[in-house]
């Protein structure tokens, strides 16, 4: 039982200090989501050209 009440306090402590971090660092935020945007964009576009080469040659 106190193992179970000190994971449980232990682990909204530190719920908590990841979202007071996350408010007190939100332009850091900001341009993290960005920069994961662009990659996963730049990404998505690398494989719809890689599938378009793909389907040219198959035909």
């Amino acid at each position: 039982m106190f193992n179970k009440s000190l994971k449980f306090i232990l682990g909204f402590a530190i719920l908590i200090l990841g979202i007071s971090l996350v408010l007190v660092w939100w332009k850091d935020v900001v341009i993290l989501f960005r920069g994961v945007v662009g990659m996963v964009l730049a990404l998505a576009g690398l494989v719809i050209l890689y599938m378009m080469k793909d389907a040219k040659h198959g035909s």
